[in-house]
């Protein structure tokens, strides 16, 4: 046996996670044939290595390197620096350890709750209108019992960590990249508030930027180890798109936040529904659905509209303002990014009567002007 390892399970999952070509479906057929023991890889002779199905020379090389060591010391030095810990199979969810291709391990800073999780994706370029739902359903839902499950990433995911710890509940972050690799770098205020109340989580060792390959990696976790995931908003291509799929094939439920037929933003959500999600327009419909498989969640929970969760409430409640004021957020209420044109000649108002009225909502922060000039409910 490899003689630094000196029967240490936990060591032998962490090296055998870093070790270069072994992905997820390799490290199953490895510990399928070693019972389970990751020791038993590195003592494995070449030949015995050869014959595993996706082990070649390559993989063999890495698992035979005199480096290793080094290396690994490297790591539970750079755990231990960064109070993280590392998850070995034993130590994860259940549920996690469901789908066919379960992680090796799982690097944690901060603590993954004992709590059914649910996931919430979407696009990094989200309406005002997408924030708030995903705001609103991860309050709800947090509420309720879940633990909020995301990627950290700008957007829908930004939005829904953000209301889970609005909500004083615990939210997991799933990382495309290693812990000591923050992305979007403008998130690391929100990491750190994760770490506190909740976890940032990755599989893939210290160091390793996100690629094309470690954010379809990343998605295949937010819904394995979620009850079922909710696509907020989505173009008809992109990765939450995959996320919903992946939860589709490992038998999760799958649900979608319809949106405006002619909005890009909306048209991935319309296509899986199309396809068999299930619409949602609350979080109320997600915990009804999901009822049956749970015995922890409220489901008894006051979960009104709330002042923020529609745009018909937002306009409806503004009744200090004067009638061109109402009648432009008439317009805006249907969900549509207008300019300062296309509202003028919607309303009928003159370019004064518009300008006026647009400048004291935007003063009272009731609409967004966006850097292409176009106007949006906030």
């Amino acid at each position: 046996m490899t003689s630094f390892l000196k029967d240490n399970i936990s060591d032998a999952f962490l090296l055998l996670n870093g070790i270069s070509g072994i992905g997820p479906i390799t490290a199953k057929n490895l510990l399928s044939v070693f019972k389970g023991n990751p020791c038993a890889v590195f003592e494995a002779s070449e030949r015995e290595l050869i014959t595993i199905p996706g082990v070649g020379k390559k993989i063999i090389s890495s698992i035979k390197n005199p480096n290793n060591y080094e290396w690994l010391q490297s790591e539970k030095e750079k755990i231990k620096q960064r109070n993280a810990t590392f998850l070995i199979q034993s130590d994860l969810p259940d549920f996690l350890l469901q789908i066919y291709d379960p992680p090796i391990g799982l690097y944690v800073s901060g603590t993954i709750p004992d709590r059914p999780c649910f996931g919430i994706v979407g696009t990094r370029i989200p309406t005002m209108y997408g924030i708030k739902q995903s705001k609103k359903l991860a309050y709800d839902l947090t509420k309720a019992g879940f633990c909020i499950v995301s990627g950290l990433a700008r957007g829908i995911d930004t939005s829904a960590h953000e209301g889970a710890l609005d909500a004083g509940g615990p939210t997991l972050a799933f990382l495309g990249s290693g812990l000591d690799i923050i992305y979007p770098p403008e998130n690391l205020t929100l990491y750190k508030r994760i770490m506190e109340n909740g976890a940032v989580v990755s599989e893939f060792p210290f160091g390793r930027r996100a690629d094309r390959t470690t954010f379809p990696m990343r998605n295949r976790l937010v819904s394995g180890i979620s009850q079922g995931v909710v696509v907020v908003e989505s173009a008809d291509s992109g990765g939450s798109l995959i996320t919903a799929q992946f939860c589709a094939e490992q038998g999760r439920s799958v649900f979608a936040v319809p949106g405006r037929v002619d909005q890009p933003s909306s048209a991935g959500c319309h296509k899986i529904i199309r396809e068999g999600a299930t619409l949602i327009t609350s979080a109320r419909d997600i915990i009804e659905d999901l009822r049956p498989c749970l015995d922890t969640i409220q489901t008894n929970l006051d979960l009104d509209d709330g002042e923020n969760s529609s745009l018909a409430n937002n306009f409806n409640q503004l009744h200090d303002f004067g009638p061109n004021e109402k009648l432009l957020l008439k317009v805006l209420s249907e969900g549509e990014l207008l300019s300062f044109d296309e509202l003028s000649k919607r309303t009928s108002l003159s370019v004064s009567e518009a300008m006026s009225a647009l400048s004291l909502l935007e003063l009272n922060r009731v609409i967004k002007k966006h850097i292409n000039g176009k106007f949006e409910i906030s």
